[in-house]
């Protein structure tokens, strides 16, 4: 064994825990797995899983006791009986570092465009809003913005870099929104009233990043919302009865127009749902308070 291998192996730390790791195959999938974390190092991990991981894949993992997450990739995965040992090794650290200490970005929200875009359409789109935004426009030049403008297109039209990135995007979306997870969306009529609101505005987004799959299913609102259907059924009733959505063919919902002007006109004052709707980097504080219970009328 030579002195790097050595040394790699003495770095390692025998640990025991649950990890879930999630990943994007080729074909758009969105995969997850649950494995068995076997030692650590401040480098990477190794992990035993029941199904294998194609090296080279980009991934996302995270263990909180230990203070060990982001975005790695797959060095190696090797059958051990009728499980498979995984090796991963974490992206660049000073990358990561950047990345933790930053708010996660939605850079297809940024740009406007479906996650599944293809690089034609990031290329367009990015050359559209870069020459609006770029400080040498007298009348719309946004630093900031044109900033904001180019990581997103570095990090999405380099395959590398955006499978790295679309690995975090994707676990993100299997995740509740902590937003919904306070008491002002639970009880009472006024955390109806906030139910309704966050529906529209999930649907508004929807709609306007990936106008092609515009609809929500009643099963991704209870993921998103941390709600049990059952307290969202009413509130899908009253918006269908006021006709701020209505059904796909599928069963999605999907915003209407009557709703998508209730919520340009709504959010504004609202002080929690405000930042769903707010582009990134803009003020998360909107200038009025929340709207009071019984807005959604």
């Amino acid at each position: 064994m030579n002195r790097a291998a050595e040394s790699r192996r003495h770095q390692r730390h025998p640990i025991d825990c649950d990890v879930t790791v999630s990943w994007q195959e080729h074909h758009g999938e969105t995969r997850v797995l649950r494995a068995r974390g076997l030692d650590l190092s401040e480098s990477g991990a190794r992990l035993e899983g029941a199904d294998p991981i194609a090296p080279g894949s980009y991934v996302y993992v995270r263990l909180e006791q230990y203070g060990f997450g982001g975005t790695a990739i797959v060095r190696h995965c090797m059958r051990s009986g009728a499980r498979y040992i995984i090796g991963l090794e974490l992206c660049d650290s000073r990358e990561k570092q950047q990345k933790d200490a930053e708010e996660f970005t939605d850079y297809y929200e940024l740009l406007q465009i479906s996650p599944s875009a293809e690089m034609e359409t990031i290329h367009r789109v990015y050359k559209i809003l870069v020459a609006r935004y770029h400080p040498d426009n007298p009348h719309t030049g946004d630093v900031e913005k044109f900033i904001q403008l180019t990581r997103a297109f570095d990090a999405l039209s380099d395959p590398d870099r955006r499978a790295a990135y679309d690995a975090e995007y994707h676990l993100r979306q299997t995740q509740p929104l902590a937003i919904f997870e306070l008491k002002e969306f639970l009880d009472g009529v006024g955390g109806e009233n906030n139910r309704r609101l966050g529906v529209l505005c999930l649907l508004y987004n929807r709609r306007r990043v990936d106008p092609d799959k515009p609809g929500l299913s009643l099963l991704e609102f209870e993921r998103l919302m941390s709600l049990p259907r059952e307290h969202l059924l009413f509130t899908a009733w009253f918006l269908k009865e006021k006709g701020y959505i209505h059904s796909s063919n599928n069963g999605d919902f999907m915003i209407s127009a009557e709703g998508v002007v209730y919520v340009e006109s709504n959010i504004p004052s609202h002080r929690i749902l405000y930042k769903l709707l707010r582009a990134p980097g803009e003020d998360s504080e909107p200038h009025e308070q929340q709207v009071p219970a019984g807005s959604v009328a």
